[in-house]
């Protein structure tokens, strides 16, 4: 964290109350979905629980953050800048979590991790709150269809196989055809553009391995910031799979689009070694209709 006046009620000796009780299952899963995604806003959250405004989570949110289950990020320069408090899981949230769920003794609660959280980045924060918010633009178009594992879920040694660095997320979705399958990566302006394609190239890297345990790799969806950054990158992916002659499957589509609230799905921008043919513009689909090199 680079600005000392960043609000965290962190791990201040307060005296805790002698009576509490016992956390419900909407609280329990407000720390799940931290424990996941790093960081969430107020009105994430809302969302998550399905809650008709922010006032429906801000007294759960509260009561956590009293009794030192989650702090937040906020300081003055939020309200200018039109940002949302972002809330972040503590030790004590995450000790809540241990023997919940279906989680096995190959997947613990990595409490040391939670220690960093208060000290990460704003653009790291940034980048946690951007692919929850892409989540609840899936989850809100495919439902119960959809399983969305971030780097909180791969990390341990039995997902070792996953390409590295890991995606942001995979994403999986079940359709009546079986379940289409998806590495997804977000890209804020602040990243260069080197990073962008140094990734493209580790998963053609990977693709050429065979390491993934299926017969084709799920296909890649990139997301960018910036419109010309997205032009570039479809030339950039395009001129990349001329020159591996991997059959990999790619498909790019702008952050906008994906946290507009009147998001429907088809946003979705294929590219193959043919690249985009300003005469015949390439048609945006959803997921689940996206073509594959390798049909």
């Amino acid at each position: 964290m680079t600005d000392n006046t960043l609000s965290t009620n962190t791990e201040l000796n307060k005296p805790e109350p002698k009576y509490r009780k016992k956390l419900n299952q909407e609280q329990l899963a407000v720390l799940n979905l931290l424990y996941t995604f790093r960081f969430a806003s107020n009105e994430q959250i809302a969302r998550y629980q399905r809650k008709p405004s922010n006032k429906h989570v801000q007294k759960r949110l509260k009561i956590l953050e009293n009794q030192q289950y989650v702090a937040k990020r906020y300081d003055k320069s939020y309200k200018l800048k039109g940002k949302p408090a972002a809330y972040y899981l503590l030790p004590k949230g995450a000790r809540a979590l241990i023997g919940l769920g279906d989680r096995d003794e190959n997947e613990p609660i990595n409490i040391k991790r939670i220690y960093k959280d208060k000290d990460v980045s704003e653009g790291f924060m940034q980048h946690s709150l951007n692919i929850l918010g892409v989540y609840l633009a899936l989850n809100a178009l495919h439902g119960n269809k959809l399983d969305f594992f971030t780097k909180s879920d791969l990390k341990y040694e039995q997902f070792e196989f996953y390409p590295q660095p890991l995606s942001d997320a995979h994403v999986r979705i079940s359709t009546k055809d079986g379940d289409k399958n998806f590495f997804l990566d977000i890209f804020e302006d602040n990243q260069p553009f080197f990073v962008l394609i140094r990734k493209i190239k580790k998963y053609l890297e990977y693709a050429g391995s065979g390491d993934w345990p299926e017969e084709s790799l799920p296909t890649i969806l990139v997301i960018v910031e910036n419109k010309s950054v997205h032009k570039r990158l479809r030339k950039r992916i395009t001129k990349e799979l001329r020159d591996s002659y991997e059959e990999v499957s790619f498909a790019t589509t702008r952050l906008e689009y994906l946290l507009d609230t009147e998001y429907k799905g088809k946003v979705w921008f294929p590219i193959d070694e043919d690249g985009d043919d300003p005469d015949e513009p390439t048609t945006p689909a959803i997921l689940t209709k996206l073509p594959r090199t390798d049909d």
